[in-house]
């Protein structure tokens, strides 16, 4: 948008001047040459009128604004190769936001806005919505073909990607969900019930408790009360089918509901999770008392922070979630990738990390998150109840992603096709063979 409203402009000399000479009494050709010549400070006519010195001083300026974004272009690219010039571990940043992200001290990174730069080692795409990184992706495909390539989205669930050649999808609103729920890490603390409420209708919201349903598994005693306050009706639609294969309950408030304010009351955690005005967070912060709330603020200076009573944590700093190990090198995918080549092993699946499917891609990881909440839990329960908690959270994965119990008619467990599964059941239900795998997998995700 911005370079049309740059060309528009830069021929506004052109038809100024072309409409003097007209006026004038100059042949069409003749009229737009003379105007052409003004772009160079070279008149060849000597007629006069308001159009032409009008177009006499701005064809300068546009020429002189030219040479400069040229220069400015030769000096950027020129910057740009110096500083990745002999380094191993290059990276080339594509987005349209001031999105800094955290590298090593090995890593040379640089910023060239949408323009595309080749010599770069391994290039990041994060604009600001998923369609603009697809819609680069697409441009500049051959171009980044055989280079490692990372794209960011927010919005698109991974279930739904198709796999990509040599691209690393990064879950931006997954990474934030997994970084908060280990920071309140409920599973290390003293108590099998809570109430907490998400407040919010973005895509974030919907990714916490995704997230949370997965990751928040330590008792087959536990109780989790998930209270959903939104109007965005979409994520209730979408798992109508969900299961939660245990005593935990998830309910669904809209915000012109009066009980809303009994549940912010009653919550032991509050996840705020949309960007909210100052008046709706201290109302939260009175009705909420001593509970602990957390609110989504990707950048600080944010009013919030600046209230003067309330338990409230900021999450999801861009500082914090747009590092170098959580999109290019993050341990999480590392453990993931390891489960995979396990699985490949003894099951015969696909071994190609980059030749999976999104969701599979994304089972690995769950099951490899998984994994470090269950080794913080040795010393607490038994490897009898993890392999139960294990399967509660595969069958959520599952549920999430769409699949239903179901017996395909191939005999076999599952009919991808058609999303369904016949192990979505009790852990007590399943047949000792598939108990004895969930043993297993506990051994070795703990182990990664």
């Amino acid at each position: 948008m911005k370079k049309k409203a740059l060309t528009v402009l830069a021929l506004v000399p052109l038809v100024l001047g072309t409409i003097g000479y007209l006026f004038s009494g100059e042949r069409t050709t003749s009229a737009i040459y003379a105007a052409v010549a003004l772009y160079f400070t070279s008149p060849i006519s000597d007629a006069y009128n308001a159009y032409i010195e009008i177009a006499r001083w701005t064809a300068p300026l546009v020429t002189a604004t030219a040479i400069l974004r040229a220069l400015q272009n030769v000096w950027e690219s020129l910057r740009n190769r110096v500083a990745l010039f002999g380094k191993k571990n290059s990276v080339s940043v594509y987005s349209d936001m001031d999105s800094r992200i955290r590298f090593g001290k090995d890593v040379s990174a640089i910023y060239p806005g949408d323009k595309l730069k080749k010599y770069a080692h391994e290039h990041i795409i994060m604009f600001s919505t998923d369609e603009m990184n697809l819609q680069f992706y697409e441009k500049h495909k051959k171009e980044l073909a055989g280079k490692k390539v990372y794209i960011g989205v927010r919005d698109i669930e991974c279930c739904f990607l198709n796999p990509l050649e040599d691209v690393t999808v990064f879950d931006i609103n997954g990474a934030i969900a997994r970084m908060l729920w280990k920071e309140i890490s409920l599973w290390n603390k003293e108590k099998n019930e809570f109430n907490i409420v998400v407040w919010g209708s973005n895509t974030l919201s919907g990714e916490i408790i995704c997230t949370g349903l997965q990751m928040n598994l330590f008792s087959n005693k536990q109780k989790i009360k998930y209270c959903f306050v939104t109007d965005n009706s979409n994520f209730l639609i979408r798992h109508s089918e969900l299961n939660l294969m245990n005593g935990d309950e998830l309910s669904y408030l809209d915000y012109k509901n009066p009980e809303i304010w009994d549940a912010v009351s009653n919550a032991d955690i509050i996840i705020v999770s949309d960007v909210v005005d100052v008046e709706t967070m201290q109302t939260l912060v009175v009705k909420a008392g001593e509970s602990k709330i957390y609110y989504y603020s990707p950048v600080e200076g944010d009013a919030i922070s600046h209230l003067s009573f309330g338990n409230v944590v900021a999450f999801g700093r861009n500082e914090t979630v747009l590092t170098d190990e959580n999109i290019r090198c993050g341990a999480l995918i590392r453990k993931a990738k390891k489960l995979n080549e396990h699985y490949a092993k003894f099951y015969g699946s696909e071994k190609d990390w980059n030749a999976l499917s999104g969701f599979l891609k994304g089972s690995n990881i769950s099951a490899s998150d998984f994994g470090e909440v269950l080794s913080m839990l040795n010393e607490r329960i038994g490897e009898e109840e993890q392999a139960e908690l294990e399967h509660i959270r595969w069958c959520r994965y599952m549920f999430l992603n769409y699949y239903t119990l179901g017996t395909p008619a191939n005999e076999k467990n599952r009919d991808d096709d058609k999303r369904i599964h016949k192990d979505l059941i009790d852990f007590s239900e399943l047949d000792p063979k598939e108990r004895v795998k969930d043993v297993e997998a506990i051994r070795i995700t703990k182990v990664l």
